[in-house]
């Protein structure tokens, strides 16, 4: 797919900034500015880059760090804030927002001030760290990121004598099978009060299943969905996750276009065998995982028969630099620090996803004694970065893409006419 290039205004900073370094790291003078980070942790994770940002002032002495967290409505505060001459001096970027500021020219290509930095691009999980590169260029330190999986309940699993697949992974068939066993009445009023799943409306969600089928949602260049997002992968896997709702396996279709927000309940309480989910979901189950009242399994999402193995998804963050930041040099340093193998060891304590750094993220599965976390890295082996990180405003692509399935499950639609029909549509936006 062809690039818009990035604005003068980049290059011009690139070449201010090549000026000001290599005093990148160089400790703060005493009248240094104050510096803000914008970004949209809330409640413990917030606490945690508070802990981060109170290190980097211990370090910078007479620095001050402020975060600026906007939950709602982050991508559209931070975008009127740079336009507007006002932004903050680091922000974080996440994966599926990485072209609309990239290809605005809104990101500093961080790749000059690496080794000043003590940036080690080795060190960071291969497919992350492509995620957030054009080129040489790198246009955000990776902070952390998360694979998609699937949570398995063994008490719900044991109690139907289900073995959770081996090493090799899992077919869709047999996935099938499990989700069929465990869902069951145990009140005896007729109807199913244990499910095997839930369903995946969201393409964030199901796109591992097309990729898991060797199909995908867009052309290799990301030009166009016909022919793919209707291909013979993708209505392979539409036919498969609603075959399971229509079976009955999951708690069925009235969740399909509000979704489901008792589905972390239904699981934990044993009313559901599986959930696909990240690394996010873990601090949900965590104290209950610490207190031995439920035992998770962290299994690979379920590949196409045909398939010798699962593909799955990778979303990731990680932290960037307006080029019209108002303090470039005290800014990039920042980022390196937000970026850094300590920030990162103190951020890791939120549980909420995986460290960039693969140094940082084996001490925290070594530390793991549930082997949750050593599982959740190994399922990163073979995945991709979300198309999100490569197509501009992917998230229009996505509302479109979630009618799929719910037309079919609501309608009666049949499913390639509908793939095809938002296929087109998804044409039209990446023509836009």
């Amino acid at each position: 797919m062809t690039r818009r290039p990035a604005r003068d205004i980049r290059r011009l900073a690139v070449f201010t900034l090549a000026l000001l370094l290599p005093a990148a790291c160089a400790p703060a003078p005493p009248d240094a500015v104050t510096l803000r980070v914008a970004l949209w942790a809330g409640g413990h994770e917030l606490e945690m880059e508070r802990r981060v940002a109170d290190r980097y002032e211990a370090i910078r002495p007479g620095v001050r760090v402020i975060l600026e967290s906007a939950p709602n409505g982050y991508e559209e505060r931070l975008l009127t804030s740079i336009a507007a001459g006002h932004p903050p001096d680091v922000y974080l970027l996440d994966s599926p927002d990485i072209p609309t500021f990239v290809e605005r020219g809104l990101a500093t290509d961080l790749a000059p001030y690496a080794a000043a930095l003590g940036f080690a691009g080795d060190r960071i999980f291969p497919s992350v760290l492509d995620g957030f590169r054009r080129g040489e260029s790198l246009f955000a330190l990776p902070k952390d990121f998360t694979p998609m999986v699937i949570y398995a309940n063994r008490a719900v699993l044991d109690g139907a004598g289900v073995a959770p697949p081996g090493s090799g992974g899992w077919t869709w068939d047999e996935f099938r099978g499990a989700a069929r066993a465990v869902t069951r009445d145990t009140d005896g009023d007729g109807r199913p009060d244990v499910f095997g799943f839930d369903f995946p409306r969201n393409l964030y969600q199901w796109v591992p299943f097309v990729w898991s089928a060797g199909g995908d949602i867009l052309a290799p260049d990301g030009s166009i969905a016909s022919g793919f997002m209707d291909g013979p992968g993708a209505l392979d896997a539409y036919a498969f996750l609603t075959g399971l709702a229509i079976d009955g396996y999951t708690p069925g279709a009235q969740f399909v276009q509000q979704g489901d927000p008792a589905r972390e309940a239904r699981f934990a309480s044993g009313g559901q065998a599986f959930l696909l989910s990240g690394h996010w979901t873990l601090r949900v189950f965590r104290d209950l995982v610490d207190e031995g009242g439920l035992e998770l399994e962290i299994l690979p999402v379920p590949h196409h028969p045909s398939r010798s193995a699962a593909t799955s998804v990778l979303y990731a963050s990680g932290w960037a630099v307006p080029p019209n930041a108002a303090n470039p040099r005290q800014a990039i340093d920042l980022a390196g620090f937000l970026a850094s193998p300590e920030a990162q060891r103190i951020r890791a304590r939120s549980g909420l996803a995986i460290p960039s750094r693969i140094d940082v993220a084996a001490e925290i599965a070594a530390a793991d004694t549930t082997g949750i976390e050593a599982a959740f890295i190994a399922l990163t082996e073979g995945a991709r970065v979300t198309w999100g990180a490569f197509v501009r405003d992917f998230s229009r692509i996505e509302a479109l893409a979630v009618e799929i399935m719910d037309r079919h499950l609501l309608n009666g639609e049949p499913l390639a006419e509908s793939a095809a029909e938002v296929a087109r549509r998804v044409d039209a936006e990446l023509g836009r």
